[in-house]
């Protein structure tokens, strides 16, 4: 997010070119489209609506007129344009599929879709609950959607397991570990009780060091197995990704035949096909982030 914002900048009086919210639930465990309507207007600072909710002052202001769903959506779609966003990044959008009613999910997907534009991109991210539980059969995305799969590390892939270690000795630099090669020498393990993903990985770390923290000691190997996340949780953590990789599979089309050719082995490791992981080293990598630029003019 911070070299996104850096690459838009716009100089134009209330310019607010890169937008963004973390999805929340705020009743019965689903998103609601009032609620998202109105978090991304506070978020593009609407004159009228920004406020409304805020603790910081003595006296709440509430508009008479205009708290309808409907006037909502136009008044968003004002602010977009308005502001000159070019970018609404929402985090944690998987939530917003957490209901089986079709109707309040079409609902809610439609609030999602008025912030694309010819000119505007949508950048949606959160867990493979996007894929399996309705994102992509919704009509507002299906076919307009471009997949990237921060897949996970497994144990069966022998670069996987290279990098996989390489990220463990970077976090050891910064942990009191006890011994001081502990998570190397645990990395099976490690991968087996985070899945192989990183962010679960950085949370069962967490959770170690305030562990030794408390104690005023360093992390051992019981202080880090006591962090691992339950069974049940890893079973389910597992099946979540099994579905959702099935999703996006499907999601894709005609699948497409793998041969033995080395030539093709070598497309698919490079360009828009190549599968990605979080920390992946690309030896070809640019350090500059490549961002696509629209002229207004």
């Amino acid at each position: 997010m911070r070299e996104l914002k850096g690459a838009f900048v716009d100089s134009r009086p209330g310019a607010i070119p890169v937008a963004e919210l973390q999805i929340e639930t705020v009743g019965d465990g689903r998103a609601k489209p009032k609620w998202l309507g109105l978090e991304l207007l506070k978020v593009l600072r609407h004159p009228i609506y920004e406020h409304i909710g805020a603790l910081d002052e003595h006296e709440h202001y509430f508009p008479s007129k205009g708290r309808d769903e409907g006037t909502m959506r136009v008044a968003l779609k004002s602010a977009l344009n308005g502001r000159y966003t070019r970018r609404v990044c929402l985090d944690e959008v998987h939530l917003l599929t957490r209901t089986k009613d079709p109707e309040l999910r079409a609902a809610i997907l439609e609030s999602v879709k008025c912030t694309c534009a010819i000119n505007r991109t949508l950048i949606a991210c959160g867990g493979y609950e996007i894929a399996y539980k309705g994102l992509f059969d919704s009509p507002h995305f299906s076919g307009r959607v471009v997949t990237c799969d921060f897949g996970h590390y497994e144990s069966g892939r022998r670069d996987d397991v290279r990098d996989w270690v390489r990220i463990l000795k970077t976090y050891s630099q910064h942990l009191k570990l006890k011994p001081d090669t502990l998570l190397v020498d645990e990395f099976e393990a490690l991968m087996l009780m985070t899945n192989g993903v990183v962010g679960l990985l950085d949370k069962l770390l967490w959770r170690a060091q305030i562990t030794a923290n408390s104690k005023k000691s360093s992390i051992d190997r019981g202080t880090l197995f006591s962090s691992a996340p339950p069974a049940k949780e890893q079973a389910s953590i597992a099946k979540d990704i099994a579905e959702g990789k099935a999703a996006l599979e499907l999601s894709k089309g005609s699948p497409v035949r793998e041969t033995r050719d080395d030539s093709s082995k070598e497309e698919k490791k490079t360009g828009a096909s190549r599968r990605a992981k979080a920390f992946e080293r690309s030896p070809d990598r640019n350090s500059a982030m490549e961002i696509s630029i629209h002229d207004d003019d």
